[in-house]
């Protein structure tokens, strides 16, 4: 079940109150830190030994591990300008490039990165946020081999085949032949696999809101729904927070 669209007419300001969100969390203390949890700034984290949560914060991904307490005071005094530089250019439509790989080399085309994340998942389904006037791109983790999908309204209609070439995982969506409009589900499936369609639904976010810094732009995209996205931001953060620090 697709949950229902948010428009998001708010500035960054109301979305600003989390100093930092959970991605993660493993150990005794799990429970009370579930995934999407917004940790608010000057509440202290308590972890028991054992304990390992990572947190998506203003700078990046900061990871946690107890015993211990750690202050979220509002101030992230890491040097990661790679991670806020990469959390700003995740937020600009102009980023998107079909068909690009992340990480250096890799040219297996399978379980990739995405180089943004205003992607809808051909997948995972589910709301996919994207800022309004911008193009939507689709999206496939596994792209080694050639394949054709259909892409449809769940409510019937016009129905358009897509060719995915090898080693290309993102195209843009054929908004001349089906455009994409806010609120409506859509259904995406290979044409070998038609039993095994996603359905998303598309969700406009005014270009004004949408924020530059990590923390606050995952806050935007879990109260939209579009949990495929945030993932795939904090993952992104996570790969450069690795290539950042210096090896042991």
């Amino acid at each position: 079940m697709i949950a229902a669209a948010v428009v998001l007419g708010l500035g960054v300001s109301a979305q600003a109150m989390a100093q930092a969100v959970v991605v993660r969390s493993t150990g005794p203390s799990a429970v009370n830190y579930p995934k999407g949890k917004r940790l608010a700034a000057n509440v202290p984290v308590t972890l028991k030994a054992g304990d390992v949560v990572t947190v998506l914060d203003k700078a990046g991904t900061r990871i946690l591990r107890g015993a211990g307490t750690f202050a979220l005071d509002g101030m992230v005094n890491r040097d990661r300008a790679a991670a806020a530089l990469l959390a700003r250019s995740l937020s600009n439509p102009a980023s998107v490039r079909a068909g690009a790989v992340r990480g250096a080399g890799d040219t297996s085309g399978e379980n990739v990165l995405p180089v943004s994340i205003w992607l809808a998942d051909t997948e995972q389904g589910g709301n996919v946020c994207v800022p309004r006037g911008s193009d939507i791109y689709l999206w496939r983790a596994k792209a080694q081999a050639r394949s054709f999908t259909w892409l449809t309204e769940s409510a019937g209609g016009e129905m358009v085949r897509m060719q995915w070439p090898p080693k290309t995982v993102g195209i843009a969506w054929p908004k001349t032949m089906l455009a994409p409009q806010e609120g409506r589900v859509y259904r995406i499936y290979d044409e070998t696999t038609p039993d095994k369609a996603a359905e998303f639904q598309i969700v406009m976010l005014e270009p004004d809101a949408v924020p530059a810094d990590a923390a606050s732009l995952g806050t935007v995209l879990l109260d939209n729904g579009c949990k495929a996205q945030f993932d795939w931001l904090a993952a992104a953060l996570e790969e450069d927070e690795a290539a950042a620090s210096p090896a042991p």
